[in-house]
């Protein structure tokens, strides 16, 4: 029995005095997917709360001011604690952010570097953060009530970009910084494009008189991945000011449904170690002699036609600058554990 101190005992080793008189249960948050390790956003223990009140500037009421960050004029506002927030508001702000922070590979590169950035969730300058480190700080700790949920979102967002412990409460320390190199590759490849979509490399196929890049067309690609036994794909090949950029995007339904079968097609490849790690041993090989190199062209023997070897991997958010501006713009992010009935 749970008693009104928060001790456990049995029926039995009760006092015979005992005032039986019912006792609320303690409300738990309502974790996301993969709660436990992935329990977010974390929440300071109470005891660490008394230290930051005891540390805090005494006109600052609880919120202590952090080292190299700049100290704001307007008095902050009572936020609401991190566990008691709306979950689903929360995951769509973390999931925009994401979206926001890879949409250019130069802006993707602009954070991962580590200088001063801007606060996406507020505007307020890269002249306020001295690094990443400080504008995750302030996004854990925002100072008003009004932009709480999107800098939440943008919290995760950071940390999952910088590979960093998006579950530990952020500190001076940064402790939080140190996370296994399997748990960082997860937490990237769980956030995916959507609608569901492979990346399809070396799909160009020479160079036209003028000069001009060449390759598999849309209903070439569509005919393909029939051939090969999947279905429900939509090809569509991107081109620049060269011509054929030798990659194809393959959209599948925007369901579950859809979401399985590019999984197949990407398990299909990566079987024959034509996956995102297969593509990245062969791509050096397109700079050189790429119609005779054999990881890139394969020889009928029976005919003596060449073929493109195709690569391809399920699209993430790190893979968000490689689609086209239109596709780009129309796409968003999921967590792939969504559709995941083990979680």
């Amino acid at each position: 029995m749970l008693l009104a101190d928060g001790s456990v005992r049995t029926y039995f080793a009760l006092p015979p005095d005992y005032p039986f008189e019912p006792t609320p249960l303690p409300q738990l948050p309502h974790l996301p997917l993969g709660a436990g390790p992935d329990a977010w956003p974390p929440q300071r223990p109470p005891q660490h709360d008394a230290k930051r009140k005891h540390l805090a500037d005494p006109d600052e009421g609880f919120h202590s001011r952090y080292p190299k960050q700049p100290r704001f004029e307007s008095a902050p506002q009572q936020l609401a604690p991190h566990g008691a927030v709306d979950r689903h508001a929360l995951r769509r702000a973390f999931l925009k952010y994401a979206k926001m922070l890879n949409e250019s590979a130069a802006q993707r590169r602009s954070y991962l570097e580590g200088g001063r950035v801007p606060c996406l969730a507020c505007g307020r300058s890269s002249k306020d953060f001295a690094d990443v480190h400080g504008l995750v700080m302030h996004a854990y700790n925002p100072p008003n009530a009004d932009s709480f949920i999107d800098h939440l979102g943008l919290h995760k967002a950071l940390c999952v970009l910088m590979g960093w412990d998006y579950t530990k409460v952020p500190e001076n320390s940064k402790a939080y910084q140190s996370l296994l190199p399997d748990l960082v590759q997860a937490s990237r490849e769980d956030l995916i494009i959507w609608p569901p979509t492979v990346i399809i490399r070396n799909t160009a196929t020479g160079r036209k008189k003028d000069g001009r890049s060449e390759g598999l067309g849309n209903k070439e690609m569509d005919k393909k991945i029939s051939e090969l036994g999947f279905t429900g794909g939509k090809s569509k090949s991107l081109y620049g000011k060269e011509g054929h950029l030798g990659l194809t995007l393959i959209k599948f339904a925007n369901s579950p449904a859809g979401l399985k079968e590019a999984e197949r097609l990407v398990d299909f490849l990566e079987r024959q170690d034509h996956g995102r790690m297969g593509w990245l041993r062969a791509q050096p090989r397109q700079s050189l002699d790429s119609d005779n190199s054999p990881l890139l062209v394969e020889t009928d023997n029976r005919t003596g036609e060449k073929k493109r070897i195709l690569y391809g991997y399920l699209a993430i958010s790190s893979d968000m600058d490689e689609l086209d501006s239109d596709s780009r713009k129309r796409a968003s992010l999921k967590s792939k554990r969504e559709f995941d009935p083990s979680d």
